[in-house]
């Protein structure tokens, strides 16, 4: 068992290294994917050729690797997706599919930014300081391939520390291999939905803090059904 998620960076003293503390702080919680954590019908972006396009990146993980359903920048390579979820949540992987490397609309860096409102301008967000700023032209570990041949989806992984009670994301997509469009097929993420869950083991459980004044409400209980009511 572990009691990373127990944990937080209070119970430790100021001589524990950065990187327990980011393990203190990330956990070591479940990596789901969050498809329905995502608020759908609220994914917008910025400098679209279909103003309306952005929630075409949302899909299923079933049609994750579907490439006619996709987002395209407009009038140059500069791509804003912006992506709320319907909870707080911990975010650990980010799952792209985009053009292959090479291919002149992949582009080759995301910005990541996290718990802005609404969809930002390109002029707000080149005066903020991303929590990631990745060289995305290349898949990680140089990328997977299923058994038919087709490439699979990237598996980009997160700063969990700095993503673990997030509400929205938003993604800017730049530098093309041609400096004019920016594609898209895909936009997912792994982690952990922050949901309290019932211990269903403990109903009609009293608390000993409270056992006596259960007693004295069943009292009351008995007490009450004694009388009648004449109307």
């Amino acid at each position: 068992m572990s009691c990373a998620d127990d944990l937080t960076a209070d119970d430790l003293n100021e001589n524990v290294t950065t990187e327990v503390l980011e393990r203190v702080t990330a956990g070591e919680g479940s990596n789901m994917n969050l498809w329905g954590q995502i608020d759908k019908d609220n994914v917008t972006g910025l400098n679209l050729a279909d103003v309306n396009s952005a929630p075409k990146v949302i899909k299923t993980w079933d049609d994750r690797l579907d490439e006619e359903n996709l987002v395209e920048s407009g009038v140059d390579d500069d791509l804003i997706l912006h992506i709320p979820f319907i909870s707080s949540l911990r975010l650990r992987t980010l799952l792209l599919h985009q053009p292959a490397p090479g291919h002149p609309h992949r582009p080759s860096r995301l910005r990541l930014f996290a718990n802005i409102p609404n969809c930002p301008d390109f002029q707000d967000l080149d005066s903020m300081t991303p929590i990631m700023d990745l060289d995305i032209s290349s898949p990680p570990n140089g990328g997977r391939r299923l058994p038919d041949g087709r490439r699979d989806i990237e598996e980009w992984g997160l700063k969990v520390q700095k993503l673990a009670n997030v509400f929205s994301v938003t993604l800017y997509f730049s530098e093309a291999e041609t400096s004019l469009r920016s594609s898209m097929f895909y936009v997912g993420f792994k982690g952990d939905p922050k949901t309290n869950a019932m211990d269903m083991s403990k109903l009609g459980q009293v608390p000993a803090q409270n056992a006596a004044d259960k007693k004295v409400d069943e009292i009351s209980e008995k007490k009450g059904a004694g009388y009648t009511t004449i109307r």
